[in-house]
């Protein structure tokens, strides 16, 4: 009898494996026969489930920014209610890949114009997906603010060898003023 398989859940599993193969690799380190090698497939394998790099690389960056993977949730695990507890657990989780993502960012960037970059339907995703998580801590208003605050802060604790604590930026997001809309 013939191996049944739920493309749609293979295919997210790929995506969900190949974030870590983008952020280790960057966007263009790996074509793909490369990123197959890595996930353990051949290349017509995952042709069957992407037609392109850049589809693969846009499932994988929607699978990163659903709330299980932004706040590091284990299978089951809520977003915590307490807007303390949800700021700690997604910049913990931020913090854990950062060297990563920021290579990343600055890899998908690099041959791109300014008017490229804001018309890149993946950044506005993504750019929406993390001022949203954050407007439910701060207030819409404020996430703008809230989202410099954030990426800032982990900038410097990459920089300086994370003497910046994390309570710190926890603490600096959650101080601004006029919270409640």
């Amino acid at each position: 009898m013939p191996k049944i398989v739920d493309r749609e859940a293979y295919r997210r599993e790929l995506a969900i494996k190949a974030v870590d193969i983008f952020t280790e690799h960057g966007v263009n380190g790996l074509g793909m026969r490369g990123i197959a090698e890595a996930l353990g497939l051949s290349k017509s394998a995952l042709y069957h489930y992407f037609t392109s790099k850049e589809e693969l690389f846009k499932a994988s960056t929607e699978v990163f920014l659903e709330p299980t993977s932004l706040y590091g949730l284990a299978e089951g695990e809520d977003v915590p209610q307490d807007k303390k507890a949800m700021l700690i657990k997604l910049v913990t989780t931020l913090d854990n890949r950062f060297r990563g993502e920021l290579t990343l960012m600055l890899d998908y960037t690099k041959d791109r114009s300014a008017q490229q970059v804001s018309e890149d339907s993946l950044l506005a995703i993504a750019n929406q997906k993390f001022k949203g998580e954050l407007g439910n801590i701060v207030g819409d208003s404020h996430a703008d603010q809230a989202y410099a605050l954030l990426f800032g802060g982990l900038t410097m604790r990459l920089l300086n060898g994370e003497q910046t604590q994390i309570e710190d930026i926890v603490q600096w997001v959650l101080n601004i003023p006029n919270r409640r809309e």
